[in-house]
């Protein structure tokens, strides 16, 4: 008895220091933070990325930037700004960051010094830059942002009294597309590329006409030239799926086509001697689904070659390997999204798993990763537990996570636990995958309610990934069956046709 009363207060103490956890709250996403865009070093010390995060008060997600050593340590904040900040690129030497960030009079270039924990604005533009890319030389940082034009009209407008509240002008259109999901109506122009002097300067603009230069160049080693995928024909607007890359020269922006398809080819990346490009694509067979491969030919656009993997899945991100016998790629495999690398003969091997997360909401693919000149990896790692975090795979090849940014929310919180399962097709007899998720508090001999989640797309797929809204539903007290059916990704080019 003794004992007993002894044990009482200790007992009462740990239920007060140690409460009960609680199911995940709608309120809790916005306690959310998750990492896109890791980018390491040249010599790998370094890792730079996004973190993002949610702002009750407006809403709306916030985005900084976050520098540690690749061990780990020295965490913190790039910049003392409360502003977005994104688009990190690391200077040829390791010695500098460029990267985009808000102010008053929108998106501007910025540069931070490494050595002095300096930072400086570079720009002054009147629409925001994208896709910034240095020289070999560090010299010059190229980037694209659109030059604006202005709509048509068909009649001049009268004009009205002074005072008077009249409606909006009617608005005239004759691009094909010229409103877009979650953005609305498109402000009319064209997106050109632009170089500025690394210490800044005045930007220059190298490309020009009724085309659009989209996305992030690709220097060639004599820094005199870029290389870039677009669509340059007449009919680009319609012929939406078809691209090419081109070379595109720095002193006059001239182009030149160096492959030549129905279909399209794009993510072009150089080999470190600079003679080589690898590169993605397919020859269009006109139907809903078809992989993504990867090829590779000279600087000149001769000696066009499949590297043949044996994968019946779609490829994307090729990176060259620092000794340029391989490279690494991300792809889909059941609705995991992986790392692999592959000898220039095709010999292919898992290097990573469980990239993703940064599609807050639902578990779609996605996330990224990065490649340092000694073969060290950093990307973006989720499970159905915890969105993107940031993961680090050393010299020897060990996986670390090295940013835990979730902890003080999740860490508190029972999430439904998440199963996969197969099932057999009713037509067809086809192998099926899907997730199921449990209300927390799940009791085998009760009856609960059922949500079916379908992803959308339909060529997409959903996975073992985190996913807010399905915890929500699961917290509200039903069973949440998130299927791949026929028609999703990463089981195939025939399956993904099979709609």
């Amino acid at each position: 008895m003794k004992k007993s009363l002894f044990l009482f207060p200790f007992l009462l103490i740990l239920a007060i220091v140690s409460p009960a956890q609680t199911p995940f709250q709608s309120l809790d996403v916005f306690e959310l933070e998750w990492v896109t865009s890791p980018k390491l070093s040249p010599d790998g010390q370094w890792i730079i990325y996004q973190r993002h995060g949610m702002d009750i008060m407006k809403d709306g997600k916030t985005s900084s930037l976050w520098l540690m050593k690749s061990d780990g340590s020295y965490h913190q904040k790039l910049t003392n700004r409360e502003v977005n900040e994104s688009n990190p690129t690391w200077s040829p030497d390791g010695t500098r960051i460029a990267f985009t960030s808000g102010t008053e009079n929108g998106s501007e270039i910025f540069v931070f010094w490494l050595n002095t924990n300096v930072f400086s604005k570079l720009t002054n533009l009147d629409r925001s830059p994208r896709g910034l890319s240095w020289s070999p030389d560090g010299t010059q940082i190229a980037f694209s942002k659109l030059v604006p034009e202005s709509a048509p009209k068909l009649v001049s407008p009268p004009k009205k009294p002074k005072g008077a509240k009249w409606a909006p002008h009617p608005r005239v259109t004759t691009r094909l597309k010229h409103e877009s999901d979650g953005s609305g109506y498109i402000e009319p122009g064209f997106s050109h590329l632009f170089v500025i002097p690394a210490d800044g300067g005045s930007a220059r603009q190298i490309t020009n006409g009724n085309f659009h230069y989209r996305g992030a160049p690709l220097w060639t080693k004599d820094g005199k030239s870029f290389l870039l995928s677009t669509n340059l024909s007449d009919d680009w607007e319609y012929d939406w799926r078809n691209s090419e890359i081109y070379q595109i020269q720095l002193s006059d922006g001239t182009t030149k086509a160096l492959t030549n398809r129905k279909g399209p080819d794009r993510s072009p990346d150089l080999s470190p001697d600079g003679k080589q490009i690898l590169y993605l694509g397919y020859d269009d067979k006109v139907q809903t689904y078809q992989n993504t491969k990867v090829y590779r030919m000279n600087l000149d656009g001769s000696g066009k070659k499949e590297i043949k993997t044996g994968l019946d899945l779609s490829l994307s991100s090729p990176t060259w390997s620092s000794d340029g016998k391989g490279f690494y790629f991300q792809y889909d495999e059941k609705g995991n999204t992986k790392i692999g690398y592959s000898t220039i003969s095709g010999k292919v091997s898992e290097v990573a798993k469980d990239l993703g997360g940064t599609s807050i909401g639902r578990p779609y693919g996605g996330g990224t990763y990065s490649i340092s000149s000694v073969s060290t990896i950093v990307y973006t790692h989720t499970t159905p537990y915890h969105p993107s975090e940031l993961a680090f795979i050393g010299s020897d090849k060990q996986t670390k996570l090295l940013a835990d940014l979730n902890s003080d929310i999740l860490g508190n919180r029972t999430l439904g636990k998440v199963e996969e399962i197969w099932y057999t097709s009713s037509v067809g007899n086809l192998d099926i995958q899907g997730w199921i998720v449990f209300p927390p508090d799940f009791d085998a001999s009760k009856k609960y309610p059922l949500v079916v989640e379908n992803h959308g797309g339909p060529i997409s797929n959903y996975g073992d990934r985190f996913s807010p809204e399905m915890q929500l539903y699961a917290t509200a007290g039903y069973v949440v069956f998130y299927p791949n059916p026929r028609g999703s990704t990463s089981y195939g080019e025939e399956f993904g046709n099979l709609l």
